[in-house]
């Protein structure tokens, strides 16, 4: 079966959890051939650390479980392998079939039955709004790995950094409401620029666009406190947040989204 992962980290009921939803499956929901309505989940059990993430000595043993998950019950016609939660001493485990029978009886045999669960999921709910990341979460996921990048490059994270936020919007009064709460938003930035007509952002949609500069240290959370405060005022105007990116990024690493 073809596999895409996006992984990211994020916190499920105050427990740092590592997700990783099959991007390979997403196009496969409008298809007649895979209007798979049952989504099943179990859990494999690992040893814990203090976060509730497996030990250095788990890491392998738990992957070769879910490999050897993966493996069997993708073999079943009609059955979709949506990702997994490692979080809290557990790996769950969601796939989506129509044959729940014939899944369980392999699962059965694998002997992975704790916490199994079968639900009506006609609209992969569970898919689309759970196990795929949220734009705040790419983002969020997206800035952790440029400050390793970062790190990786010799550069001290409590050095000064210009950093720039870009904003799309498709009305422009929505633009200037948006430039008026920020300005009086409790926010300092060097210079906040827009434009006056719409730009091209892409083949296909013409935009207004808006930037912050900022020049902040990032060895602290205020970083991630901004892109969480700035996705939520852009959504607020109607507006997207792109994301962010420093003066000091690889060459071709391009805008964080």
């Amino acid at each position: 079966m073809d596999q895409n992962w996006q992984t990211y980290r994020t916190l499920v009921n105050d427990h740092i959890a590592i997700f990783s939803a099959n991007l390979a499956i997403f196009e496969q929901f409008s298809s007649e051939a895979a209007k798979l309505s049952k989504v099943v989940q179990f859990s494999i059990g690992y040893c814990a650390d203090e976060n509730g993430l497996p030990q250095a000595e788990e890491h392998q043993l738990l992957f070769r479980n879910i490999l050897r998950a993966l493996t069997n019950l993708s073999a079943l016609s009609d059955t979709l392998y949506a990702g997994h939660i490692v979080s809290n001493g557990k790996a769950k485990l969601y796939f989506y079939t129509n044959d729940t029978d014939a899944f369980i009886q392999v699962l059965n045999g694998l002997g992975y039955t704790d916490d199994l669960d079968i639900q009506d999921d006609p609209n992969w709910d569970i898919y689309f709004d759970f196990l795929l990341p949220s734009p705040l979460e790419s983002k969020m996921n997206a800035t952790e790995e440029i400050l390793d990048l970062l790190v990786r490059n010799g550069r001290d994270l409590e050095d000064i950094f210009l950093v720039e936020h870009t904003f799309y919007f498709e009305d422009k009064e929505n633009l200037l409401e948006f430039i008026e709460s920020a300005e009086l938003d409790d926010v300092s930035f060097n210079a906040l620029k827009y434009t006056d007509e719409p730009v091209p952002v892409n083949d296909e949609e013409m935009l207004y666009m808006a930037k912050i500069e900022q020049e902040l240290t990032l060895n602290n959370n205020e970083i991630f406190m901004l892109v969480e405060k700035f996705e939520h005022l852009a959504h607020q105007y109607f507006g997207e947040y792109v994301g962010w990116e420093c003066d000091e990024l690889e060459p071709n690493r391009g805008q964080l989204n």
